[in-house]
């Protein structure tokens, strides 16, 4: 039985000389990483063992002493590891140990051996993997060495360990430090002339240089309509003119007059009745009605054809991370329903895309008709998401709300008051492992979660604002794309001047990581743990007020959806805490909508979808799992109940 006195009053002395307290994570950490170097895969089991015999020696070993050397504790790894059976493990642990002893004798700067590590991982990796092509191996060498240069020469020691040791994550720890921003809503400013989709396909694409997250389109209906008018209105007077010219009816129309009237509407659906005093007998006016249905046909034909090479090209460009979303819904006029519909068109004619997400806009007045496609659509596994413009938290006069396609939004404006989602962005996120706090303090008072909570939320913030201070050290001339009309102000950017002003219109995201099974430790009732939930995202949302106002920056608080740092953080805290039922017996953290089953009870569950949501102002990620046999018509009530319930967004699954 381990006496958790021991170890907290054991003091480690490090190869430096320098004292610490005893770290029982590092220690997981070191024994994982040396499986994960020989059987990556499925080891948890093994490594907790190992762990937990690692700390029952030392139990027993130094219940009278009040100091163990490092070098100490790895020699009792190595032993336990041999003792176990994991003959491999020792030796890649063993191996491990000599390299970093040569290589601390070879680099006498700072940490400069990490390098030296650094470098043998990706000649491992590539050695292991004959797939990769030279351009990956390059790239995969500059994000290893950028990591490491970052994690020993920039960053804090304290917000490295804390990443190391699965307290906290750091998203784009391989990026930020070369300026790269996090997920981003472009604004698209340029008028969009005759080389469109090219133009929008190279602003989209060049911006993903610069963007390590998400490249966001925002209502693509608002901004080719303008484009529409002209190009419709344009084929109409060429088609008119030149079937008068066939008919030899030419001479007698006054066609400058008919081109004054049509560039005066204000949409590409004008009556006949405007050329009513032109039509001079039946022939004329079949001439008229012929050239407008050929240019709505025309206009039709051309944005089917120019969404699909936009689609296509984002889908299949060879970044290496390339997401993007494209959201549509905001304009419901007749022209806005064309444009709907010949974008769902092309979504549907296509193979279901994974790089680029449909966001489709629910409002009080989204069409019916266009509803139901879109239904249509998700019954078919098409990747659409959809979010509520409606909804308490997403209302705004001016502008919709944006969200990207993982639930993550950028909205309120706590710094300069403006509500508003485009040209404004992600600059950076840090996850804070929720599930290892409910492994703690589960049986034990709220009062000692919290605080210790408080403790890993100030870290997270101060980690923050520091990786704000180095992208925003950055000049506009590092960036070819994103300060060029494609950001919130960016034109009040003068050249040689930091980004820095430009980008805290941007959010500095506190991610929650493993909320789902944080509850679950703290709390047995299910009733209770759902309230839980809740005073945890709203205490985490009350701090991220006080950081506003501290540090006047715009902080918002989430749920972690993406997977890599769910798995990571789970692979660290099942190999400390084991296998428990419901909790660690899986690849990844949870998200909180595996707490609901969205079947008996769904105007319940969706309403506390809606409450969680509602303070979850960074965004949250809802997946509604659908069976294959859903009909569109029982999609269509499922998004109107989300809708009643002041769901923010959401995205469906069809199970297979």
């Amino acid at each position: 039985m381990i006496d958790k006195k021991i170890l907290d009053n054991l003091i480690v002395v490090k190869r430096s000389g320098q004292r610490v307290e005893f770290n029982s994570t590092k220690i997981v950490v070191a024994i994982k990483k040396a499986f994960d170097h020989v059987m990556p895969f499925n080891s948890e089991k093994e490594i907790n063992k190992t762990y937990e015999d690692v700390l029952n020696y030392i139990n027993d070993n130094y219940a009278e002493r009040k100091t163990i050397h490092v070098e100490d504790i790895q020699d009792i790894i190595e032993t336990k590891l041999k003792e176990n059976g994991f003959v491999d493990v020792y030796l890649a642990f063993s191996g491990y140990r000599i390299r970093r002893a040569n290589s601390r004798k070879m680099f006498e700067l700072k940490q400069q051996h990490k390098f030296a590590r650094a470098i043998e991982r990706i000649a491992a990796r590539s050695k292991d993997n004959a797939n990769l092509t030279p351009n990956e191996i390059m790239l995969d060498f500059g994000k290893t060495i950028s990591c490491e240069y970052t994690k020993a020469f920039v960053l804090d020691n304290k917000f490295v360990r804390a990443h190391e040791e699965g307290n906290l994550y750091i998203h784009n720890l391989d990026y930020f430090n070369l300026g790269k921003l996090s997920s981003t809503h472009l604004i698209f400013d340029k008028n969009i002339d005759d080389t469109f989709p090219s133009d929008l396909i190279c602003e989209a694409i060049n911006a993903k240089c610069e963007i390590d997250g998400e490249v966001c389109i925002d209502s693509i209906d608002e901004l080719v309509i303008p484009f529409l008018h002209k190009k419709t209105k344009e084929k109409f007077k060429e088609n008119l003119s030149n079937y008068l010219a066939v008919a030899g009816l030419l001479e007698y129309i006054n066609l400058k007059k008919v081109e004054e009237i049509v560039e005066r509407q204000s949409s590409i659906y004008f009556g006949e009745y405007l050329f009513e005093s032109f039509i001079l007998n039946k022939q004329v006016g079949e001439i008229f009605s012929l050239a407008y249905q050929n240019s709505i046909d025309y206009i039709s034909e051309f944005m089917v054809q120019a969404f699909e090479t936009l689609l296509l090209n984002l889908e299949n460009n060879y970044q290496e991370n390339k997401k993007y979303s494209i959201s549509i819904g905001s304009n419901n006029s007749e022209d806005g329903k064309l444009v709907m519909g010949c974008f769902l068109n092309v979504i549907g004619n296509l193979d279901r895309l994974n790089n680029v997400v449909t966001i489709f806009k629910v409002g009080a007045f989204t069409n019916e008709e266009i509803l139901n496609k879109v239904s249509t659509l998700i019954s078919e596994n098409k990747n659409i998401a959809i979010s509520f413009i409606d909804s308490s938290y997403n209302k705004d006069d001016k502008y919709d709300v944006e969200y990207f396609s993982n639930g993550k939004r950028v909205f309120e404006n706590y710094v300069y008051e403006e509500k508003t989602s485009r040209g404004r962005m992600i600059v950076a996120s840090v996850s804070i492992n929720m599930g290892r706090l409910g492994f703690k303090y589960g049986g034990k008072p709220i009062a000692e979660f919290y605080t210790e909570l408080d403790e890993w939320l100030d870290t997270a913030k101060s980690c923050l604002i520091t990786i704000f201070e180095i992208i925003g050290d950055k000049n506009k001339e590092n960036y070819k794309v994103l300060f060029n009309h494609n950001i919130q102000d960016d034109d009040k950017l003068e050249s040689g001047q930091k980004v820095r002003k430009i980008i805290k219109k941007g959010v500095l995201n506190l991610e929650l990581a493993g909320l789902s099974e944080c509850v679950l430790n703290l709390e047995n009732d299910s009733d209770k743990q759902k309230e839980l939930l809740y005073e945890i995202i709203q205490y985490v949302n009350n701090k991220c007020q006080k950081y506003t106002k501290e540090a006047k920056m715009n902080f918002v608080v989430s749920e972690t959806s993406k997977l890599r740092p769910l798995q990571k953080l789970m692979q660290i805290d099942k190999s400390i805490y084991g296998i428990r039922k419901n909790v660690t017996d899986k690849e990844y953290y949870s998200r909180i909508d595996s707490m609901f089953e969205f079947k008996n009870s769904i105007k319940e569950d969706l309403s506390y979808i809606g409450k969680y949501q509602k303070i979850l102002t960074g965004g949250n990620y809802f997946k509604f799992m659908l069976s294959a046999d859903t009909k569109p018509k029982d999609i269509v009530d499922i998004i109107n109940e989300a809708k009643i319930h002041d769901v923010g967004f959401m995205k469906f699954g069809v199970k297979k």
